[in-house]
């Protein structure tokens, strides 16, 4: 299982704003795909999956405020439980 982080998407952007998230729980995602959309104070962008797996859990919705560093979702295999928050 990987620990999916919002990343420092600048270098003086430390959080972004969640616009919207592009796959669901439980969809099978490849590294380099897009997973969500995200703002920051002087851009727009998509941040890219890490790994290839399952969706497994959200953590952080869409129209969240995010740091970065923040564990946002989790990507593992179908079925493994994800840890408690």
């Amino acid at each position: 299982m990987e620990a999916i982080v919002m990343p420092a998407l600048g270098q003086t952007s430390e959080e972004a704003y969640i616009q919207e998230w592009l796959v669901k729980e439980g969809d099978e995602v490849e590294m380099g795909q897009p997973l969500l959309s995200v703002e920051t104070d002087k851009a727009q962008l998509e941040v890219e999956c890490v790994a290839d797996g399952v969706l497994l859990k959200i953590v952080c919705p869409a129209d969240t405020t995010v740091n970065a560093g923040t564990i946002i979702a989790y990507i593992g295999e179908a079925g493994e439980t994800v840890p408690a928050e």
